[in-house]
């Protein structure tokens, strides 16, 4: 009797420390999860026209204004994101109105069009603008509806003569709705390569200019591939089917038909 009394103190052990969070070390420095599933842009890409203090919609530092139809500014959140987006317009007039553009590389930063997140179209533009038309409110959330999955550049274009000011642009992270804390991994990884060019590069993950040679040669990257996982990990109540929504809907129209979380791979790590 003490013999599986002991054994079964050890396995409750062993349960305990499996499901237990991973000590701090220096491989934390490469987990790519946010601190919170509010996350904000951390840096200014591009902008276009009249934009005045544009640097102030960094980290919710302040208000910013564009003047102008076709004035835009373009945020980078540092890193792929998804969810719904908040923002606040402190300052408006009757017509003013703003769209939205999403897109998780650089090359498809545009005012007139997101990247295409559902059906591949030829000339990229099938998920089209999120348009907010005038009168705006003060404070506007995003409809569950138009969620758009993962982005990491969010341009925010002035669609009137009008000005407009905008604060609070703010992203409320989907993926992962069983989790509070994405950075609590059970388990961690590190290495150190001191003949690469990079020797913590199996550590944190692809960096763009090995990209393409380390997936030529199927190497598979820890941080990477365990954030990756995180932003495929979706409710059930979004997602896409087939046939899509119409073209510039940005409409998920889609409910899982399971009774659990779904991983789904429509999304990748932005670079």
């Amino acid at each position: 009797m003490e013999l599986i009394r002991t054994g079964f103190t050890i396995l409750l052990l062993f349960i305990a420390l499996a499901y237990a969070r991973a000590p701090a070390g220096p491989w934390d420095k490469f987990n790519y999860a946010p601190k919170s599933k509010t996350v904000y842009p951390s840096a200014i890409h591009s902008q276009h026209g009249e934009v005045q203090n544009a640097q102030k919609l960094v980290g919710n530092a302040g208000v910013a204004n564009l003047a102008g139809k076709g004035s835009w500014v373009a945020l980078d959140f540092g890193i792929e994101v998804g969810g719904l987006i908040s923002l606040t317009f402190p300052t408006t007039t009757s017509t003013s109105a703003i769209s939205l553009s999403f897109t998780e590389s650089p090359t498809f930063i545009r005012p007139s069009a997101s990247d295409d997140s559902s059906y591949p179209s030829a000339n990229t533009t099938y998920d089209g603008v999120l348009r907010l038309s005038a009168p705006l409110p003060v404070n506007w959330t995003q409809p569950s509806a138009t969620l758009r999955g993962g982005f990491r550049f969010l341009t925010i274009v002035s669609d009137s003569d009008q000005p407009v000011s905008v604060a609070g642009v703010q992203c409320a992270i989907s993926f992962m709705p069983h989790v509070d804390d994405l950075r609590a991994y059970n388990g961690y990884f590190y290495a150190y390569d001191p003949v690469f060019h990079d020797p913590d590069f199996l550590t944190k993950g692809v960096s763009p200019r090995i990209r393409v040679e380390m997936l030529a040669d199927g190497i598979e990257v820890w941080y990477a591939g365990a954030y990756t996982v995180q932003t495929n990990t979706v409710p059930l109540n979004t997602g896409r089917k087939v046939p899509f929504a119409p073209a510039g809907s940005k409409g998920f129209n889609n409910v899982f038909d399971v009774q659990s979380l779904t991983i789904i791979t429509l999304e990748r790590l932005g670079e």
